[in-house]
C-alpha cells in the first residue's frame, strides 16, 4: 500500500517511506469509534505523547476496518505537517483492493500537505483526480493543478523542515523495491523507474551503479566521472587564498591552501591570516555600517583597564587587562561620528586574531608582537 502511495507522490517529487508499522492486537491504544474526528484528535494525541518518542516519522495514519460515520472514508488536518498532534490522518479499509484504500491515504496526507479538495475548474488530464471530495472508480492517479499550487503554497509559508530529512536505509520497513526512488537496503541507488531515472549513474532496472562510475558526487565529480586534472574547483576568495585544482583521481576538492601568514596584503594595510586580510576598517564596517571608521587612539586606551567589556584576553574567564602596547588587540573601537568612541560588544566584539596593530606587528592571542615571529 506505502509503495502505491510514494508512486502517487512520485510525481510531485515526494519520496513516502514506511518506517514504522504497528498492529493493536491486544487492543486499541484509543478510543476508535465511528466519529471520525474524535477518533483523529485521539491518534494525533497519542502521536504526540507516545509515538513520536519510540519513532522519528514525519507523519502517521490510523488504518481501521470500523465504519466511519455517513459517507466518509478518511479524515485529516489541513494543513499540519510536521505538527505534533495534527500531522496524522485516519482512513477506513473501505476496499477489498489495495489501491482504492491507498488512494484515500495519499488523499488524506495530500491535506496534511495543505491541500484541499479539488472544485470544477481543477484538472489532471483524467476523470478523477487525488484530492477530488469523492472517491471514483477507477481509484485516480494524479495530482491536479490546484492540488499542485497548493503545496507549493503550503512549502512556501509552513516551510515543514521535517520532511526534508531523509530516512537511511535501516530506518525504511517496507520489503525493497527497485524502482520507488528510495534508498533502500541492498541498493546502491534508486533513481524511480526506468522510464523516469534522470540519474546517469545508476542502472534503473537493477537499482546498482554502472560499472563504468567513477563518482557521484562532489566538486570534481561530472556525470559520474573524475573532472580532468587542472580543473578549477575553488577559486581565489581574497589575495591571501590560492585557487585549488581537481587531482582526476578523486571526486573531492583538495584542502582549501593559502598564502604564507604575514604576507602583506591590501596594499600594507594588513597581513594574510589563514586565507584572509584581517583590518579593523572591515571590522567596523561589519559591525556598525559603510560609515564606520576605526577609533582614534584614546578610543582603546580604555582597554588598560581590564574590567568589563575592556581586556585584551581572559584566562580563567578573567579579564587580562592590556599593556600599553597591546592596547589595539583588545576590544575594537569605532566611529560612526567625530570623536564618539563606539565598541561592538561580546566575544565577536575583540579585534581579530591576525590584525595589524602596529607597522610590521599583528595581534595574536591579545598581543601585539611582530610579525616575522607571530607565525
Amino acid at each position: 500500500m506505502v509503495n502505491t502511495v510514494n508512486e502517487i507522490y512520485i510525481h510531485l517529487n515526494i519520496r513516502v517511506a514506511l518506517v514504522g508499522l504497528e498492529f493493536w492486537s491486544n487492543g486499541d491504544l484509543i478510543n476508535v469509534t465511528s466519529a471520525a474526528e474524535h477518533t483523529l484528535n485521539l491518534f494525533g494525541v497519542w502521536r504526540a505523547s507516545d509515538l513520536l518518542s519510540r519513532r522519528r516519522h514525519d507523519n502517521a495514519h490510523l488504518l481501521t476496518a470500523i465504519d466511519l460515520n455517513g459517507p466518509t472514508i478518511g479524515i485529516a488536518h489541513v494543513p499540519s505537517m510536521c505538527q505534533a498532534t495534527r500531522s496524522v490522518g485516519v482512513v477506513q479499509d473501505h476496499s477489498p483492493t489495495v489501491r482504492a484504500v491507498a488512494v484515500t491515504m495519499a488523499h488524506e496526507m495530500g491535506h496534511n500537505l495543505g491541500m484541499s479538495h479539488d472544485g470544477n475548474h481543477c484538472n489532471c488530464g483524467a476523470n478523477s483526480c487525488i484530492m477530488a471530495a469523492v472517491l471514483r472508480n477507477p481509484a485516480p492517479e494524479y495530482f491536479s493543478d490546484c492540488s499542485r499550487r497548493y503545496y507549493q503554497n503550503f512549502l512556501t509559508n509552513y516551510i515543514p523542515d521535517c520532511t526534508l530529512i531523509r530516512p537511511s536505509k535501516t530506518d525504511i520497513v517496507s520489503p525493497q523495491v527497485c524502482g520507488n526512488g528510495l534508498l533502500e537496503e541492498g541498493e546502491e541507488c534508486d533513481c524511480g523507474s526506468p522510464a523516469n531515472c534522470q540519474y546517469p549513474c545508476c542502472d534503473a532496472a537493477s537499482c546498482k551503479l554502472h560499472s563504468w562510475v567513477e563518482c557521484e558526487f562532489g566538486q570534481c565529480c561530472d556525470q559520474c566521472r573524475f573532472k580532468p586534472a587542472g580543473t578549477e574547483c575553488r577559486g581565489i576568495r581574497s589575495e591571501c587564498d590560492l585557487p585549488e585544482y581537481c587531482t582526476g583521481q578523486s571526486a573531492e576538492c583538495p584542502t582549501d591552501v593559502f598564502h604564507k601568514d604575514g604576507k602583506p596584503c591590501l596594499n600594507n594595510y594588513g597581513y594574510c591570516y589563514n586565507g584572509t586580510c584581517p583590518i579593523m576598517q572591515y571590522q567596523c564596517y561589519a559591525h556598525f555600517g559603510q560609515n564606520a571608521v576605526v577609533g582614534q587612539d584614546a578610543c582603546f586606551e580604555i582597554n588598560k583597564e581590564g574590567k568589563g567589556d575592556f581586556y585584551c584576553r581572559k584566562e580563567n574567564d578573567v579579564p587580562i587587562p592590556c599593556a600599553q602596547e597591546d592596547v589595539k588587540c583588545g576590544r575594537l573601537f569605532c566611529e560612526t561620528e567625530p570623536n564618539m568612541c563606539r565598541y561592538p560588544y561580546g566575544d565577536e566584539g575583540m579585534v581579530d586574531p591576525g590584525t595589524k596593530c602596529e607597522d610590521k606587528k599583528v595581534c595574536i592571542n591579545g598581543k601585539c608582537i611582530d610579525v616575522n615571529t607571530a607565525y
